[in-house]
């Protein structure tokens, strides 16, 4: 089985065709899979099943595909190459020939015994076994060959062979022979040429056509190879090369000496009509875990039965060297060790990208023998999970601080956690760019360069505005895209908040007076103005505090939101209220606010500042009665005037 799901939420549905590229091989269940848009199904494993099938073929391990093709409305999705998944259908066919028990003995007055004789597996093109006594003299055999076609359902019917004995006319007691079984055809029961070549001084010359008398001589051991090369161009510097396998295995290379005429070659292929049941090479599952960090699993080696005719070499390979290898890659087997299991260890190989765990096959084969049994054999790799270690992410540093209206700028870092198998774009801005701002604008790692675990550097400007807003938060997001790297198209980043610290503070301003109160009606001017810019309309309240005093106008200034509003000064005017007392020169106060009529809630009920103003006076106090005269001490009366005043008066004092 194997797991599908996207990468990514679709805009539309989502249809995945699943198909087997042979179906003689395998097939997959289910033919497609859908993913829904919006449904939360796209990050879902759907799990597909691939089974074997069987046929009666010693073919071997066979690979096949299984083909996905994507088809959706969404255009992101509809065509994308969605990668082919490779099966091995693992082979349990091994090529052999059953010979029946012999039903009895001969004897020389015509006796016959009978065997069976039948294939293990339907052969990949016909099958000729020749049959001949080894003792004329003794016994006979028919038929002299049997043949089993191919594909036709012949290969596992039992064909019979009758033994006649033969009498000589001497007593010579009961006499044992054999009937030796030989195979004339198929590669894969029996010998195949695989090229003939004639080397001399100027050129190289295919002469299979001229390798005859190929045939196979019946003995007692199994077969015997015979290729005869003639020297097409005797007295010439030469050299032949023949290349030959035995029952499908491996292909063996003779060579000639130098100047040699016509050469014979003989090679002993052993019995392939054996079958012994117990023969194999037996692998152990896999015992340990093996991952990216250098971990070693093992398995262990032995063989199934005692080879004949020497040593068993086994090899061994990795089916992908950048997940795992193998040590030793090939153990010997001798007929006095072949049943001591061998290790093998298995060390995962470590990348830097997130690939997920990885399976693949220790794959072993019979790289030597002298045994035809063995050689024959086809062995089963042991499966192997490199564990993965690295997970796809995006390291993002600390802020350094704040931002600040005034400019004050503030840092932070971005990497990647594992290399990238495609360049990958990380695309940055601010969510609120009255805020601050964000540089650059996006980050590239590239693949396989090492760049992935270099920090980069993101710089965040505040920016300034000019309303008591108080400190604002704001984010960076961030959009991850790649073309062919899906682990990190689809993560997502966790948005980072920064602080943009706020440098204004909403207030009532009062300008420069000019001018003074009097009780003569002389006026002073000011001008009134916001600090900051407001959200709302804003009421100003203007009040004297003691308006018998002085009195101003307006009382009440509106400041708008518009920049031409808030921070034009308006005008507020204050003059002197006249008396008849005189009272002196009196101070009063000119005070601002706000009440709830304010749109704005940072002016809301806000004490504006103070202005304190003097009523100077034009009263004077009235001039002061002068002080009273004391009364002067009169004189006497004086007599009735006479007619002459000095005489009178005279007359006064000679009286005293």
């Amino acid at each position: 089985t194997f797991t599908v799901k996207l990468d990514t939420d679709p805009a539309n549905e989502v249809v995945i065709a699943l198909e087997s590229n042979d179906i003689s091989e395998g097939t997959v269940n289910p033919s497609s899979l859908t993913f829904g848009a919006g449904d939360g199904t796209w990050n879902v494993d759907q799990t597909v099943t691939v089974t074997g099938l069987d046929d009666d073929t010693a073919d071997g391990a066979q690979e096949f595909l299984i083909f996905m093709s994507v088809s959706s409305a969404d255009g992101w999705y509809n065509g994308i190459s969605a990668g082919d998944v490779t099966v091995r259908n693992i082979d349990n066919d091994v090529a052999g020939v059953t010979v029946g028990s012999i039903s009895g003995d001969t004897s020389e007055i015509g006796t016959t015994a009978t065997f069976t004789v039948k294939l293990d597996t339907d052969p990949a093109n016909e099958v000729v076994i020749a049959l001949e006594s080894d003792d004329i003299s003794e016994g006979t055999v028919n038929p002299s060959s049997l043949t089993f076609g191919a594909g036709n359902g012949t290969w596992n019917v039992d064909q019979t062979v009758t033994v006649t004995g033969v009498d000589d006319g001497v007593v010579d007691g009961d006499v044992s022979f054999s009937i030796n079984l030989g195979l004339v055809s198929d590669g894969g029961y029996g010998l195949e040429i695989v090229s003939a070549v004639y080397h001399d001084m100027d050129v190289t010359e295919n002469v299979r056509a001229m390798v005859h008398n190929i045939g196979v001589t019946i003995q007692n051991t199994g077969g015997a190879l015979n290729a005869q090369f003639t020297d097409p161009h005797p007295g010439q510097p030469k050299q032949f090369t023949l290349v030959y396998r035995i029952s499908g295995g491996e292909a063996v290379t003779v060579t000639s000496g130098e100047n040699e005429g016509d050469i014979n070659v003989e090679v002993n292929v052993g019995a392939p009509v054996v079958n012994r049941d117990d023969d194999g090479v037996l692998l152990s599952d896999l015992s340990g875990t093996v991952d990216e960090t250098g971990a070693v699993g093992t398995f262990t080696v032995v063989l199934g039965s005692q080879p004949s005719g020497g040593s068993v070499a086994v090899a061994f390979s990795s089916s992908d060297t950048t997940e795992g290898t193998i040590n030793p890659s090939s153990l010997s087997f001798t007929t006095a060790t072949w049943a001591v299991p061998q290790t093998v260890s298995v060390t995962g190989l470590d990348d830097d990208i997130d690939d997920g765990d990885v399976g693949f096959t220790i794959d072993a084969s019979i790289s030597g023998t002298m045994d035809v049994a063995y050689a024959n054999l086809q062995v089963l790799g042991v499966l192997v999970t490199n564990i993965n270690d690295d997970t796809a992410g995006v390291t993002v540093g600390s802020i350094s601080g704040n931002t600040g209206e005034d400019g004050t700028t503030a840092t932070f870092t971005v990497k990647l956690d594992t290399d990238p198998v495609a360049e990958v774009v990380i695309a940055l801005e601010s969510n609120d760019i009255s805020e601050g701002t964000v540089n650059p604008s996006a980050l590239t790692f590239e693949a396989g360069d090492g760049t992935w675990t270099v920090d980069q550097t993101v710089i965040v400007v505040g920016l300034n505005d000019n309303i008591d807003d108080g400190d604002a938060t704001f984010s960076i997001v961030a959009s991850i895209s790649s073309m062919s790297d899906h682990v990190y198209e689809a993560l997502s980043w966790e948005n980072l908040l920064v602080t943009n610290r706020d440098d204004d503070t909403a207030r009532i301003v009062f300008g420069y007076v000019s001018g003074k109160v009097d009780e003569s009606g002389s006026t002073a001017r000011f001008t009134v103005k916001l600090d900051t810019e407001p959200t709302g309309d804003v009421i100003v309240e203007m009040r004297s505090s003691n308006e018998a005093e002085g009195q101003l106008s307006p009382q009440a200034l509106t400041f708008g939101v518009s920049e031409w509003s808030w921070e034009r000064p308006q005008t507020v005017s204050v003059w002197g209220i006249d008396d008849s007392i005189t009272d002196g020169n009196t101070p009063f106060a000119v005070y601002s606010f706000t009440d709830g009529r304010t749109l704005d809630p940072n002016y809301a009920n806000v004490l504006g500042p103070r202005l304190d103003l003097t009523n100077y006076d034009n009263d004077f106090p009235p001039i002061p009665a002068p002080p009273p005269v004391p009364p002067t001490r009169q004189p006497p009366t004086a007599p009735p005037a006479s007619r002459n005043a000095l005489h009178d008066w005279l007359g006064m004092f000679s009286r005293r």
